[in-house]
This record gives C-alpha cells, sequence and structure tokens, in this order.
C-alpha cells in the first residue's frame, strides 16, 4: 500500500499558501510535511480564505514561491498514486502552480479520499474531512495542509483495512474506484 497524499491552502483563487504531502509506504506513514508558500498574488489574501485556514501575508512573506520549492517538493510526486479529500480541487492548484511557474507537471495518477470514504462508510451523512475524522477521532488542526494532508492519508489507509484490501489497486478495485491522470 504505497500513495502519497496532499492538500494545499490557497492565498486567493488556485494561489497556494501552504501545501501538506504525506507520504505511505507498505501501508504505514513514513513522512508528512507542509511548507508555507509565497503566493504569486503576494501580497493579496482573499479575506474568506485567510479567515478559513488563518494564514496571512506576514506569515507568508518570507517563505518560498511554489517554484522555489518545487526542487524539493517533485521528489514527493515520483513514482507514486496521489490522493487528495475533494482531489479535484487540489489537483487543479497544482496544475495551476505549476503553469504559472512553466514547470512540467509529473506524470501521476490520483484518486479522491471523498469518494473512498463515500463508497467505504455510506452510512455517514457526510463526508467532509471534519466529518470522516470525527467518525475515525483522528485529532487534527484542519484547515492546515500538513494535517489535512495526514488525516487524509490516515481516511484512505482506514478505509482499505475497513475492506481488506491488500494493495492500493486491490481496494480501489473492490471500491469501483478508477485512477484519474494529473
Amino acid at each position: 500500500m504505497n500513495f502519497t497524499s496532499i492538500d494545499f491552502e490557497t492565498a486567493h483563487a488556485n494561489y497556494p499558501c501552504e501545501i501538506g504531502l504525506t507520504k505511505i509506504e507498505n501501508g504505514q506513514i513514513t513522512n508528512s510535511k507542509s511548507w508555507l508558500i509565497k503566493p504569486a498574488c503576494f501580497p493579496y489574501m482573499n479575506p474568506w480564505c485567510q479567515k478559513v485556514h488563518g494564514i496571512s501575508a506576514a506569515n507568508v512573506a518570507n517563505s518560498l514561491t511554489f517554484e522555489e520549492h518545487w526542487s524539493e517538493l517533485k521528489m514527493w510526486f515520483e513514482d507514486t498514486t496521489l490522493v487528495a479529500h475533494n482531489a479535484a480541487f487540489d489537483m487543479r492548484v497544482l496544475r495551476a502552480a505549476l503553469e504559472y511557474y512553466d514547470l512540467a507537471i509529473p506524470t501521476a495518477d490520483y484518486f479522491c479520499s471523498i469518494n473512498v470514504s463515500r463508497k467505504t462508510w455510506k452510512h455517514l451523512t457526510s463526508h467532509s474531512l471534519e466529518s470522516v475524522c470525527d467518525f475515525h477521532n483522528i485529532r487534527f488542526n484542519h484547515h492546515r495542509a500538513g494535517d489535512d494532508a495526514k488525516a487524509c492519508a490516515i481516511i484512505a489507509l482506514k478505509a482499505f483495512e475497513t475492506i481488506q484490501a491488500q494493495s492500493l489497486e486491490d481496494g480501489l478495485n473492490k471500491l469501483g474506484i478508477v485512477l484519474k491522470k494529473l
């Protein structure tokens, strides 16, 4: 069971101000990290976004841009399948950041942990990250990218354990989830 979970917080639209990544190898969390990012729209921070995640322009003023982080980040995307809770959002932000800085988009497949949750725990009335974490007693600092990425990884692992998946491919097949291309 190998994959990498990803989460972004944004300053405005598709401009990331934080990224979180959690690496799963052989069904275990082996690394989890987050980086503040000076967004391309700096110093502007959408007030609504800032209210959600609490990251201000002052917090990212001395941070590296996504482009400057990319040499360290890109290794997280090699030889892995990505997962995100609401993957459409996170993959859109990733593609937009890569395109903005004219960086090559990695060859990567991904799936969404909301879909995994919906198919595994059908009785839940909500499959938001917060709701699924509450159901599993997963404590985390919601709307901070590192914690959200780690929570997403734990949810995926719990789902695959629940359905007794022997591998990532087996779990996705049992749930009828098809990988998408980045």
